[in-house]
């Protein structure tokens, strides 16, 4: 990874700039892959989309920015959003209204991240509260019907939303050309300090690899986990 000069960001509110990190290289060294299609990779660290200003606190979107750099000197901030303050954003956003699907698609993926890190990938165990899991919900079927086209990601969608006879309706109507061979395995990684499921990659190609990935979400299904779960390759 090589940080570049740091991007300077202008609030549209307040007028007041900040400085937040830029690449200019990295790689995907170490990278994790979520089953909510969510990739953490150390050597590619995620800039965030939505951006809040530290001066009067508002959200607003990175890309709406132009592009300015500081003359030298780095930044590692990476404005990441929690999901109380990803909730806030896309509340404030929503009402100001996107200027594209692709903004409203970003920012709504986004969300659906959010939620997961804070009551799955955090590793707290904390009650979800039903506005949340609403809130949830609600985001999720927008996704599943105005951005997810591949059936195996639906499927997941409506998993971590509890609809598992959806889910499960949608597994057993997808059609594989080649058979599993090798099963997916689950184990506890004492130094990730959390359950790990690893996808076998034989020569059977791209087709089986997604069938292994179907058969660990149909595992989850039959036992009403809810949880976004993260495999390796």
């Amino acid at each position: 990874m090589l940080p570049g000069n740091s991007q300077i960001l202008t609030c549209p509110f307040c007028g007041k700039e900040k400085e937040i990190m830029s690449l200019m290289s990295g790689n995907s060294r170490g990278l994790k892959q979520w089953s909510d299609n969510k990739q953490i990779a150390p050597m590619l660290p995620e800039i965030s989309y939505v951006q809040k200003c530290p001066h009067c606190e508002k959200y607003y979107i990175k890309d709406r920015q132009p592009e300015r750099y500081a003359d030298e000197g780095c930044s590692f901030e990476q404005g990441l959003l929690t999901f109380p303050e990803m909730k806030e954003a896309f509340a404030q956003l929503a009402e100001e209204g996107f200027q594209d699907d692709k903004e409203e698609s970003a920012v709504r993926m986004m969300l659906h991240h959010a939620y997961n890190d804070y009551y799955y990938r955090s590793g707290d165990n904390k009650d979800i509260l039903e506005e949340d899991k609403t809130l949830f919900r609600d985001n999720a079927l927008w996704l599943i019907n105005n951005l997810i086209y591949d059936d195996v990601m639906k499927a997941e969608f409506y998993r971590e939303i509890g609809d598992f006879d959806t889910a499960r309706s949608i597994l057993d109507a997808v059609v594989f050309e080649e058979k599993v061979t090798q099963p997916p395995k689950t184990y506890y990684d004492e130094n990730l300090g959390e359950e790990v499921t690893e996808i076998p990659i034989d020569d059977e190609g791209d087709d089986d690899f997604l069938q292994q990935i179907a058969s660990a979400i149909r595992q989850r299904v039959e036992s009403s986990d809810c949880a976004v779960f993260m495999f390796e390759f």
